[in-house]
């Protein structure tokens, strides 16, 4: 990966030479592994963002060359629909609701003359109550 192509935009476009696993891929910079040795991949042939050793995959990583750059336009589409489904592990559910109401319940509140009701104005006489208990 060059230098130069993380300056400019978060996605790189490259290629993993894997074999018969071998694929178009995208780094996107903006995915963190919350690692720095893992790094996420968005991996052509499967479709899917994957978490990868570095030390394993940057030496298998090359640029896309000319003949294999027409496939940016595919890639860019697949890598969006992937982004669009990508769940990190580390990610949290958040508390939403499906149908657009709030999250939190109002709090409820009393009128003055309710609460009114339960003061009990009445002078407080001190009480000493034993215990039958030694």
């Amino acid at each position: 990966m060059s230098a130069s192509s993380k300056i400019k935009n978060p996605l790189w476009y490259g290629h993993l030479e894997a074999g018969n696993r071998s694929s178009a891929v995208i780094r996107d910079e903006r995915l963190d592994t919350g690692s720095t040795k893992t790094v996420f991949l968005f991996n052509l042939a499967r479709g899917e963002i994957l978490e990868y050793s570095r030390d394993v995959v940057e030496p298998k990583l090359r640029e896309l060359n000319s003949s294999e750059a027409k496939t940016i336009k595919k890639l860019d589409a697949a890598y969006a629909e992937a982004r669009r489904n990508f769940k990190d592990r580390r990610a949290r559910p958040l508390n939403i609701p499906e149908k657009g109401g709030s999250a939190r319940r109002p709090v409820e509140t009393q009128d003055d003359d309710e609460v009114e009701e339960f003061i009990d104005e009445s002078p407080v006489e001190d009480v000493w109550v034993e215990s039958d208990e030694d």
